[in-house]
This record gives C-alpha cells, sequence and structure tokens, in this order.
C-alpha cells in the first residue's frame, strides 16, 4: 500500500490536499459514496480460507450463511477420515444453483436412485434459501462443509466490533487503494458539479476496477482452463437415474 495513504485518515488528508477542500466530513461522505460503488468488489485479499472457514449443518441440514459473506467461489466435502487418519473421500464439489431449483429438487430426490459406485470426486448442489444454504444430497446433522467465499469487508470510519473504535484501514485500502482515491475524488466533483473532472475520475475508477477484476478472474480461472470457464461454474447437472 502506498505510505502516501496509512490509513482512512490518511485517505482523507490525501483527498483534502488534492483538492484544497477543509471539509473533512464532505470527504468522508465522498468516501462512504465509493464504497457503495466497490461493495460486489471482489480481490484475492478478500477470499476466506476453505480449511479453516466450515460450515457444520443443523438437523435440518441446512447451514447459517456466514454473516461475511459476500458471494460464493465454491464449497466442498473432503469426505470422512481413513484408516490412517487422512481424508479418504469421497469428495463432493457443490454447484450454485437457484432457491427454486434446490427447493423444488429437494422435493423430488427420494424419486431417484442414489448413485452406486461413487467415485472420488463427485457433484453436489447448493443454493441459499432464507438465510440457510441448502443442499443436494441432503446433510445430515452435524456435516461439515469447506466454505470458499468472497468476504465482505468494513467500512472506513465505521465502528469496530467494541462499538467504540472507528475502522482505519481494510483489506481494499490496503490492497486496493486507487480504488479509493479515483472513486472519492469522482463523487467530490460530481458533488461541486463539476461534470468533466467527475467524468475524468469515473473513467480512471472504472478502468482500474476493470483491471483488477480481470486480473482476479485469471487468477481464478486460467490455472484450469484458458477459455476462462471451470468446471466449478454452476450449471444444471443430473447425477441420478429415474426409476
Amino acid at each position: 500500500m502506498s505510505t502516501m495513504i496509512p490509513d482512512a485518515d490518511g485517505l482523507v488528508n490525501y483527498v483534502k490536499a488534492f483538492t484544497g477542500s477543509t471539509n473533512d466530513e464532505e470527504i468522508k461522505q465522498c468516501i462512504y459514496i465509493t464504497e457503495m460503488m466497490m461493495r460486489n468488489l471482489e480481490l484475492p485479499a478478500l477470499r476466506s480460507d476453505p480449511y479453516n472457514d466450515i460450515g457444520t449443518a443443523d438437523a435440518d441440514g441446512m447451514i447459517p450463511i456466514p454473516a461475511d459473506m459476500l458471494k460464493p467461489i465454491v464449497f466442498f466435502n473432503q469426505g470422512q477420515p481413513g484408516n490412517t487418519g487422512a481424508l479418504a473421500g469421497p469428495w463432493i464439489v457443490y454447484d450454485r444453483i437457484g432457491d427454486r431449483d434446490i427447493i423444488t429438487e429437494e422435493l423430488i430426490q427420494n424419486l431417484y436412485l442414489q448413485p452406486v459406485n461413487i467415485p472420488q470426486v463427485f457433484r453436489g448442489k447448493f443454493g441459499e434459501v432464507g438465510q440457510y444454504y441448502q443442499f443436494l444430497p441432503n446433510l445430515g446433522a452435524g456435516a461439515i462443509i469447506n466454505l470458499y467465499y468472497y468476504k465482505t469487508w468494513p467500512y472506513l470510519f465505521s465502528l469496530e466490533t467494541d462499538d467504540v473504535t472507528e475502522v482505519q484501514n481494510n483489506a481494499v485500502l490496503s490492497s486496493f487503494p486507487e480504488g479509493y482515491i479515483y472513486g472519492t475524488l469522482h463523487n467530490y466533483y460530481l458533488k461541486r458539479k463539476m461534470a468533466d473532472d467527475a467524468a475524468m475520475w469515473l473513467n480512471k475508477f472504472n478502468l482500474a476496477y476493470e483491471t483488477v477484476e480481470d486480473q482476479n478472474n485469471k487468477g481464478k480461472w486460467s490455472g484450469g482452463h484458458n477459455r476462462l470457464t471451470s468446471i466449478f461454474q454452476p450449471r444444471r447437472d443430473r447425477r441420478f437415474s429415474a426409476r
């Protein structure tokens, strides 16, 4: 991260020096609007650790959606320990489907034969239902799922968990400071009704945003297929045979 912007207060001072503004509150308002523009940003720094972020199924086989969930990347189950204590499989990789599909397919799953000769890795499905994730095949109570996802991030000047301390840094400011700078300047000049300057900084913001998103997508997909597609992308897939 740039040493010129070590934290949230440094960002305010940088923008004030750049624009000549003396109004801290105005700059903070522009920063907040910028954060709204970046709320769906995908950055490597925002990825969870799927081997430590574990979801546990309740009595209904549902897993609560984590409070810091932004969007799923891939969910999987590593199977049960073998004789030596190592995870022996089978592994299940879950494709994401819509809530209507997950509900209707769960209702009719008993009409299908269960798979036989299960491979070491096979595919399941999951979807959001209310504030929970529902899975197919159904999970038993206490089943665990590895959750790999993009996390939300705390906005600058919001309160920490102690409800007293202001947030002075986050993963986005640390790894993508240009997003904060360009977006804040765009919103500052837009508020001042300086359309040309606002448009120039918006273009810079969009270019930086698209660049980092492109790098992120290549990092996710190019390790598998150069077409930027993946077996982990959601799709309709039947693994049951009808009676």
